[in-house]
């Protein structure tokens, strides 16, 4: 019910979970004002005044009394020509989910290893202390791979180093570890002129050395799943799960990510990790490195890729247009796989992945955003796979 500023006419609204009016705007693709999540899952919008007083009406009429669909935004398929439906089918892997899922569910699991209970006394006499769990991390906020800095011990947990079979065990790709078995990455990172990935590494910062105070854990690969739409050299689907033979052990400086499962992303900006070059021609960096990057509607990206002879649709709603359209900032070569991350409103612990790294132009240069997979477009995909 607080006060909000309605998008594009710029009125006065009220922040609601119902609001047809807005919310086929945003199934049609339009600029709509987002209050914020309902239980992180389904949006709140700005609704004009008009229209709530319009509902208010409504409720007077009985086929307002009828069941009302939920919300659910469709794929945008418009200007999309015909393509093989082995590759783009009508699937609800693409449509995503807005229901609170066992992501969610496991995404508190997760996190629950990591709070403690703390007592704060009230400051009334006579009433017992009052406990509560907080969340425990390593996370910097300041605001921040090409144009980034270093991470810091522990701020990270979930990055993973994915490593292939040659002689100075070349780590070539980024993932997120998302449960105690899997890792999340791209796909073209899963068959690369190395070979098939061989090894995942968790908890480390610096892959130089081994004295910097981490104790990472390195686990063999028992299984890779590269998404079964994904056809290579094609940049659709680029996204793969790998599956450790061991459980992994869970530390101060190794947990899970959290999936985000909405498809309307309110951020204007998420957070790239990886060990990728630091400049278009420099070698990988062996510290973990984090950036800042701007999220941009799609068709920006759409006219930077129009040419790209392995992007036939251009780019789709499964993908997100993201990085400095002024250049200097930008995830690079070696940083493929790494996530995308946001955090929610008032716990900086807690980190969603929103995007898996896919592809890009030159690091860094002005106009050249890359693209990044859309994990709100595979989490039933996802969550099939792993629980």
């Amino acid at each position: 019910g607080d006060k909000c500023e309605v998008r594009p006419t710029r009125d006065i609204g009220r922040c609601e979970i119902s609001c047809p009016e807005v919310e086929e705007q945003a199934k049609l693709g339009r600029d709509v004002t987002l209050c914020g999540y309902y239980q992180l899952v389904n949006p709140i919008f700005c609704c004009p005044i008009d229209s709530i007083n319009k509902q208010e009406i409504d409720r007077f009429d009985n086929d307002r009394f009828k069941p009302q669909p939920s919300y659910r935004p469709e794929v945008d398929r418009n200007n999309q020509p015909d393509a093989d439906p082995l590759i783009f089918p009508d699937d609800p892997d693409i449509v995503g989910n807005n229901n609170i899922g066992i992501s969610q569910q496991k995404c508190e699991e997760y996190s629950k290893q990591f709070s403690e209970v703390v007592q704060a006394l009230p400051l009334v006499t006579n009433i017992k202390p009052i406990s509560f769990e907080i969340e425990k991390c390593d996370y910097n906020s300041v605001p921040l791979i090409v144009g980034g800095e270093p991470a810091a011990v522990g701020e990270f947990p979930f990055m993973a180093a994915i490593g292939f079979n040659t002689e100075d065990q070349k780590w070539k790709c980024g993932g997120t570890l998302i449960s105690d078995r899997f890792v999340l990455t791209a796909a073209h990172c899963t068959s690369t002129r190395f070979g098939p990935p061989t090894l995942i590494r968790l908890g480390d910062l610096d892959l130089s050395t081994s004295s910097d105070g981490l104790e990472h854990q390195d686990y063999d690969i028992e299984k890779i799943l590269r998404h079964p739409d994904y056809r290579y050299p094609l940049k659709y689907h680029d996204i793969a799960l790998i599956k450790t033979i061991q459980t992994v052990e869970f530390t101060k400086f190794i947990r899970p990510a959290c999936l985000f499962t909405n498809k309307m992303i309110q951020q204007p900006s998420g957070v790239a990790t990886g060990w990728g070059k630091t400049d278009f021609a420099a070698e990988n960096s062996d510290k973990l490195m984090k950036v800042t990057l701007n999220i941009y509607n799609r068709d920006r990206c759409q006219k930077t890729y129009q040419n790209d002879k392995n992007l036939p649709r251009g780019i789709v709603s499964s993908m997100l247009c993201v990085g400095e359209l002024q250049g200097g900032k930008d995830t690079c070569q070696g940083d493929s796989g790494g996530p995308l991350l946001i955090t929610e409103a008032g716990n900086q612990c807690k980190f969603y992945i929103i995007g898996v790294t896919s592809f890009g132009k030159s690091c860094g240069q002005v106009n050249t955003p890359a693209v990044y997979t859309k994990i709100s477009s595979y989490i039933d995909w996802i969550e099939r796979t792993i629980w």
